[in-house]
Order: structure tokens, then sequence, then C-alpha cells
């Protein structure tokens, strides 16, 4: 027995210790960053009919970074813009590419220009609490992660001095109290072999400790919207449809309904299989790109595609994800109407907007009683 407690006294303290993980030594703050590539400028001449040659790397700034971090970087969010082409010629506005956001042990990422969100583990947190006594010893992430990297001098970057680590042939990092102030990679012959020339790298430009940010920042409306999303199974889509249908608007089997971006529907199919599907993109000529579910009655998945895109005045058949040329029994729905966004249901089949994904909150209300 007593044996037993004090390896839970250990476990208890190790995890707590693991909970207390910070990979920063300053609380809070703002970076912005310009992200380089480098391009290979070659000059030929002739001297005495000897030809001789030389180049060198011309860095140029491919895209700008905003990286803002709290709690000592136990959260996190990035915003990232292009801003030239390849090769360096400016764009004529800069144009967001992402957004990322840290918190736990996840890594959710917004592909803007797809509407998208992807979750990634949080691989520096989940190996550094993996490896919590050795980072306690070291008490560098970078040590911790790049287990073998040594700082071995120091330079000043933004009037911070920084340290210097060479992770390896290809990779060199620049940091001041855990904060990266520079990331270089190379290209090499190998492993081994010799270092050639640099080949892209993140290099801070700013950086602010003293800003005061908005937790608004640490609460990205795409993840709310997400999480609303990814709450909706079968099992729930059924209780949703059978007792709360002041959660939406249905749309009507005559008129249709016109439908935006980023709304998220229910839907019944022509064979009763119950679904959600959000609304990535409406573009010009009205084709419809979207994402979506169906559930078997066993509440597992039904398909194995999750997006889909549908032209104007297309017939869709969502129970084997297709669209056909002719009315038939099988349509679930009918998307466009002239120049409308509108879907409309066919064969009476149901398709429910959520109210709630046309808010900020992406909450569905609670039941109301009179």
């Amino acid at each position: 027995m007593r044996k037993t407690l004090i390896l839970l006294i250990c476990f208890c303290s190790s995890f707590a210790q693991a909970q207390d993980f910070k990979p920063y030594k300053v609380k809070s703050g703002k970076i912005e960053y310009e992200k380089l590539r480098y391009s290979t400028h070659s000059v030929y001449k002739y001297e005495n009919g000897v030809e001789t040659g030389s180049s060198e790397q011309i860095p140029y700034v491919e895209e700008t970074v905003i990286y803002y971090w709290d709690n000592f970087g136990d959260i996190a969010f990035e915003e990232t813009y292009k801003v030239s082409a390849f090769g360096g010629k400016l764009l004529p506005e800069k144009i967001k590419i992402s957004e990322r956001f840290w918190i736990d042990e996840h890594r959710y990422y917004f592909n803007v220009e797809e509407n998208k969100v992807s979750d990634d583990p949080y691989h520096l947190r989940i190996k550094c609490k993996e490896n919590f006594q050795y980072y306690q010893i070291k008490g560098s992430w970078i040590e911790t992660i790049y287990m073998g990297a040594e700082t071995s001098e120091e330079k000043e970057i933004l009037s911070k001095k920084a340290n210097y680590y060479r992770i390896d042939n290809y990779h060199d990092i620049y940091a001041w109290k855990g904060l990266v102030l520079k990331d270089e990679r190379f290209s090499t012959s190998g492993s081994n072999g010799p270092r050639f020339n640099i080949e892209r790298a993140k290099v801070a430009i700013e950086i602010d400790t003293l800003l005061k940010i908005n937790d608004t920042i640490f609460n990205p409306i795409w993840l709310k919207r997400e999480k609303l999303y990814q709450s909706l199974d079968g099992n729930k889509i059924n209780e949703l449809l059978d007792a709360r249908q002041d959660l939406f608007i249905q749309a009507d089997n005559i008129k249709g309904l016109e439908i935006n971006k980023n709304d998220i529907l229910l839907f019944v199919t022509t064979n009763y299989r119950l679904g959600k599907l959000q609304v990535l993109e409406i573009n010009d000529e009205n084709k419809l790109t979207i994402k979506f579910k169906w559930y078997n009655f066993d509440n597992s998945v039904g398909s194995n595609r999750d997006s889909f895109s549908i032209n104007n005045n297309s017939l869709v058949d969502l129970d084997t994800v297709t669209t056909k040329g002719e009315v038939s029994k099988e349509i679930d729905f009918k998307w466009g109407n002239g120049e409308l966004p509108t879907i409309n249901p066919q064969n009476n089949i149901g398709i429910y907007l959520i109210k709630a994904s046309r808010t900020s909150s992406f909450m569905l209300q609670p039941y109301a009683r009179n």
C-alpha cells in the first residue's frame, strides 16, 4: 500500500510538472518576421579569351509572418501573408494565406484559400512533456527537441543577445529566451557533407514584449466554426432534428434556401441517412464547394470523400456523391437557380440551415421553456 502511494505521488508530481511546461522565458508579446527565399544570380565574362564566372545568393521576401504568444508560450497565434511571387516580384498587395493556432497539444492550421481547418499534433509541447526531466535540466526546448544541439555563441538580433544553435547540417536557429529570432535552412550534399547555399530563412524584424494582447486573437472565428461542425455526428444530428427545430431554418421545397459562404447545414438523404455540410466557397460562376459527411444508421461515417464541388444548376445525389443530368428519385437537392446561390431539396428531402453558423459565437442556443 505504501509503495503504491509513493508511486501515485510521484506520478501526480510528474504530471503537474509536465503541465507547467513553458517554452519561452517571456510571458507575452508579438514578433514580425520576414520569410526569405534565395535566388542564384550568375555572372559570366571573358578576359583574354578565358571565360570566368561567379554566382551569389540574392534574398527576397516571399512571405511575412505576425506571431503572438501568451502565458510563456502555452498559447500562440500566427498569420502568414504572401508578398511576392517566385523570384521576388512584388505582388500588388499582400495576400493572407494561412493562420495557425497553438493550444494544449494541438496545432490548428487554417488554409485561407481553401477555407479549411486541419488539426495536427503540437510536437514541441508533446516532446518536451515526454522529456520533461531533460527539459528541466537544460531549460531549453530547443535542446530538448534537438537532443545534442548546444548553444555555441551569441549574436545580437533586434538588440537581443540570441543563442546560436547548429541543429544539423541543414538547419541553424538563433533564439532569445526560447523565442526564435532567426531560422536558416541550407542545401548540402548530405548529413555529413559540406554546406552549400542558404535556401531559405525566417528572420525577426520587430519584437514587442510589452504589447497588451487582445484575447480575441486566441479565439479565432474559424476554429469556433470548426468545433461546431465537428460536434455534429449522426446521433447528435438525429437528436437536434427530432427535438430542436427552433435551431434551424428549413429549406423550402419550392423556393429553396439562399446560402452563404461558411453556412453549416444538416440534411436527410433520399436513403434517410443524416448528414452535415459546410459551404467552403461559392465562386463568381456560382460553383459551390462544400465539405460534408453523412452517417449510416449505426453512426459510422458513410463516405470516404470529405469535400465536393458542384456546378451551377446541378442535380446532386449525396448518397453516391455524384451530380446527375436528370431528375430521379435518388436526387437529394438541386444547386443553383440562375444567378442565385440557392439550394433546393428534392423528393421531400430535408435541408436545414443551422442559425448559429451565421453568428459570431457559433453556440447552439439552449432550449427555452415557455
